[in-house]
């Protein structure tokens, strides 16, 4: 079985690894940028930038955020990236300039609406990386970047996921990202991520991202686990490595995540057939709806990969995977040994030192 990653209220509270919220990397101080972007609930999004504020009044670390301010002016225009999750609000308006193709493995068709009133984790993904500009919401972190959306749904047989991810080597995805895993990647699901992360994007390599998972173990022989894929856990608001983040051998960063009394501000459904309006829940921020965990974690990843290969569109995945090694902030006190260590991977990524 699959598991989408929504931490819920009722799990345990155990955590491995973990310590001070310092950076080894952060020589300058942390921007305050509360009024520099025209979007009304920005200063909810802590871990984009500081909100002097917000992060007094929610007992942020200064240092919390993936440092966006110097960066806003990249909007991952001209990259494509393909969400795999399970469901979209179609009409939401902070996601309906940005959706270029769509496709839903089960029926086969390009309805990819969200069916149910739990199918909620695709629009909240989706809008982290890609709420447009448009002064009514949040701000995408990517927020020009162009939509591949591909309903994915739980307990996909291999046959499906292998048909999603090779649909979006059609649409031409630079980017996949997948807030989800199964802890038992099968043989031929992973010949086919490899075969993308290494020949696709004109021998480039599409970048694929994977949640690394919430259940505070290894992650073991999960889709995260593959060497080619960038494995995501998450970081909480003391800016330590979060108690329910997975870890391993092979996870590569963390990106804020949350927690649950302080989740990450994103994208509610709305509309004819979903579960809010503009004036009503509008955004999943601090409530039991919260998008907390590795889910909310990856995407942030897509959206500062989506605003490097905008500067850069060349860059292979391998330089994308080194640079976000090599410029990721060394936060906790556990040691890193050549620069890595299993619980936090080479540390927090860090946007301003990554398009500098």
């Amino acid at each position: 079985m699959s598991r989408f990653l929504i931490i819920m209220m009722t799990m345990l509270f155990s955590a491995c690894g973990g310590g001070g919220s310092s950076s080894d990397n952060d020589n300058e101080p942390p921007i305050t940028l509360d009024k520099s972007i025209n979007e009304p609930y920005f200063y909810e999004q802590w871990y984009l930038e500081k909100n002097s504020t917000f992060y007094q009044d929610n007992g942020i670390d200064a240092h919390a955020s993936i440092h966006f301010g110097k960066t806003y002016h990249y909007t991952g225009k001209g990259v494509k990236v393909a969400v795999m999750d399970d469901g979209l609000d179609i009409t939401h308006p902070e996601l309906n300039n940005s959706i270029i193709a769509t496709y839903d493995v089960t029926t086969k068709t390009t309805n990819v609406a969200h069916s149910s009133m739990r199918e909620h984790h695709g629009t909240s993904t989706t809008g982290i990386i890609t709420a447009n500009d448009n002064g009514i919401g949040i701000k995408g972190i990517a927020s020009e970047s162009q939509i591949i959306f591909l309903k994915h749904r739980e307990g996909m047989s291999d046959s499906e996921t292998i048909e999603l991810f090779l649909k979006a080597k059609e649409f031409g995805a630079d980017i996949i990202n997948c807030s989800w895993g199964t802890y038992d990647v099968s043989e031929s699901v992973k010949e086919v991520i490899q075969d993308l992360a290494t020949n696709g994007r004109d021998g480039k390599g599409v970048i694929i991202v994977f949640a690394t998972g919430n259940d505070a173990q290894d992650m073991r022989n999960d889709e995260s686990s593959i060497p080619e894929v960038i494995a995501v856990g998450s970081s909480d608001k003391e800016n330590l490595r979060a108690w329910y983040s997975n870890y391993g051998e092979h996870i590569d960063v963390l990106a804020p995540g949350g927690d649950l009394d302080l989740g990450i501000t994103t994208l509610d459904d709305m509309g004819e057939n979903g579960i809010a309006t503009l004036n009503d829940d509008y955004l999943l921020a601090k409530d039991e709806e919260s998008l907390v965990g590795t889910s909310a974690s990856a995407p942030i990843v897509s959206g500062v990969i989506a605003l490097m290969l905008e500067k850069n569109p060349n860059l292979t995945r391998d330089e994308v995977e080194k640079a976000l090694h090599d410029k990721s902030d060394k936060i906790g006190n556990l040691d890193y040994v050549n620069g890595f260590n299993e619980y936090y991977g080479y540390g927090k990524i860090n946007v301003g030192r990554l398009l500098k």
